[in-house]
């Protein structure tokens, strides 16, 4: 594990109780993998399921942890991203209350300032939400 609950805002801008990612378990040069567990006081949990936009704010947030562990391993600043688009989102299945989701970020692109990545987040092996992103990276 590369970060935890206590460390993950070494390496994204969000702070409480905006985060939605708790640890990062790999992070490569292209790739992130992340877990979130789903609490009662999660501002996205509404009626005991983790919803729609908290799924969408934790692939961000996982690509969002990608470039800043790779940042902090090179001793650079890290920069600010920001949702530019979001393409193809599907949405199978909302987590519930006091699960563990993993998400997995994996950049397909850069060009310029984007970022282009596509983002899954699954439990116990089954995929509740995929998206591509395109992240507007401020220098």
């Amino acid at each position: 594990m590369l970060a935890t609950r206590e460390t993950i805002s070494n390496f994204i801008p969000q702070r409480a109780p905006m985060v939605m990612i708790h640890n990062l378990l790999e992070a490569g040069n292209d790739y992130a993998i992340t877990e979130l567990q789903i609490e009662a006081d999660n501002l996205f949990v509404a009626d005991g399921l983790f919803r729609e936009p908290g799924l969408v704010e934790n692939i961000a947030q996982s690509a969002a942890a990608q470039v800043g562990y790779q940042c902090a391993q090179r001793k650079a600043p890290v920069p600010l991203g920001f949702i530019a688009a979001i393409k193809d989102l599907e949405i199978f299945s909302l987590p519930a209350l006091n699960s563990v989701i993993t998400t997995m970020v994996k950049i397909t692109n850069k060009v310029f300032d984007v970022t282009l990545i596509e983002g899954k987040v699954e439990q116990q092996g089954r995929v509740l939400c995929s998206c591509e992103m395109r992240i507007f990276v401020k220098k």
